[in-house]
């Protein structure tokens, strides 16, 4: 060891006398750390992030099954965060409320633009602050169950969907009211196995059954010829419901009487008259048609025969409420097939924060460091208070030493005693050699 400084091998040999203690306090401050940042440091500055492409049956119309509009941005509406806490226990703890109030959960939507014009491209990123989750499996599983619930969105919307006749509605129509509400929902259920075989392909499967299959059995279930048939047979017999037969007989027999009258009176103007007016003739011409249809429908409107016709109506609104049914359960099967979320990663994007791996060798290298200036600077101090030690008997040799007398004889040792009192006494002074004569 020199005065002037300490060599890297006196550091080395003096480190390796301590160096399991040295160790030791290295790794026990690292892993001190270590944890100090994986559960308080870096949960409150660390940040969660998942990308994921979200699709199902119309959603680049970015409308819903039911028809409303579709907005990316109610994946994390409050409603769809506490659904997705609801889902899972391991969620329990998560302050949904607090992540909404301090915004601290964010979703962003791809764009592209192809012709100027900007698209969603199906993409999302879901962005969360990592100081409501314990552990990043945490934090993807909610993520991950935050995406789920559009999925579960866009599904139950599809069941909520009602393509059949109100039959309170229905029941109360009159005959014209139930043949346009037949037309209307048949149309309607045709239009969506076309939309469904223009999205995908007549021979797509649901079920076990082709959509063109489907679509030919509503065609026959909501026949456009039968509805013809019923509409025409109605306009000439001019059906209504029996409640109402006795009331519409009334009807046509006092319109039957006016037009009689009417006959009468201009066939009265055309007698009093040189000159024939055709108009008129056209009008006396057109009354004895329109009795005559009268005539017809009175005796068409017999209880047997309304009763057979609204027997075919109720048939064919069986058939057509069926049909409703059946594309329905299409419906929710379809939707059930190909509504689905893909994340384009396993594990959470992980921003902020610091390395635990990172922290662990930084703490560990740190607290090497340390350990090897206290164990130095302690063995410098023991080296030194050593050497005084072993400095303080040579010391009292070199002065017995020069106690010695010329004859040999050793000078007496004076004890610290004596040493006291001599310095305590005045010294004597020098006799001048003739007063010693004197």
């Amino acid at each position: 060891m020199h005065e002037e400084g300490v060599t890297i091998g006196e550091v080395c040999r003096m480190t390796f006398k301590h160096i399991w203690a040295v160790l030791i306090s290295s790794v026990l401050f690292a892993a001190a750390l270590t944890l100090l940042f994986v559960f308080v440091v870096n949960p409150l500055d660390t940040q969660y992030s998942m990308s994921f492409y979200l699709t199902f049956p119309g959603s680049e119309t970015h409308k819903y099954p039911d028809g409303s509009a579709f907005s990316y941005r109610e994946f994390v509406s409050y409603d769809a965060l506490a659904r997705a806490k609801a889902s899972d226990e391991r969620f329990g703890s998560v302050d949904v409320d607090g992540m909404i109030r301090e915004d601290d959960i964010s979703v962003t939507a791809e764009f592209t633009a192809p012709d100027g014009v900007y698209l969603q491209t199906g993409n999302y990123t879901i962005v969360v602050e990592g100081k409501y989750f314990s552990s990043r499996e945490t934090a993807q599983a909610f993520i991950r169950a935050v995406a789920q619930t559009a999925v579960d969105s866009v599904k139950q919307k599809a069941e909520s969907i009602s393509y059949t006749i109100d039959e309170d509605v229905f029941s109360v129509a009159s005959f014209e009211d139930k043949l346009a509400l037949l037309r209307e929902a048949g149309e309607n259920i045709l239009s969506v196995y076309d939309e469904w075989i223009d999205d995908y392909r007549a021979g797509y499967s649901v079920g076990g059954k082709a959509l063109s299959t489907y679509r030919a059995e509503a065609a026959v279930a909501c026949s456009s010829s039968t509805l013809d048939a019923l509409d025409e047979e109605l306009e000439t017999r001019g059906y209504v419901p029996l409640d109402e037969l006795d009331a519409r007989i009334s009807d046509l027999q006092r319109e039957q009487r006016l037009n009689e009258e009417k006959i009468q009176t201009l066939r009265e103007m055309l007698a009093s008259s040189s000159i024939p007016d055709n108009a008129v003739q056209e009008m006396i011409a057109e009354l004895m048609v329109r009795n005559v249809e009268i005539e017809n429908e009175m005796d068409s409107l017999t209880e047997e025969n309304i009763t057979a016709f609204e027997a075919r109506i109720d048939t064919l609104y069986e058939r057509v409420q069926s049909a409703a049914e059946t594309v329905k359960a299409v419906s929710v099967a379809l939707y059930e097939q190909e509504s689905a979320v893909h994340f384009s990663t396993n594990r959470a994007v992980v921003s902020g924060g610091v390395s635990p791996v990172i922290v662990a060798v930084g703490g560990f290298i740190v607290a090497f460091l340390i350990a090897v200036i206290v164990a130095c600077s302690a063995e410098m101090k023991r080296s030194r208070r050593q050497a005084e030690e072993n400095a303080a008997p040579s010391g009292q040799i070199e002065s017995i030493v020069r106690s010695w007398q010329g004859d040999g004889s050793p000078a007496p040792v004076e004890t610290p005693e004596v040493q006291a009192s001599d310095e305590g006494q005045p010294e004597e002074e020098d006799v001048p050699e003739e007063h010693e004569d004197e």
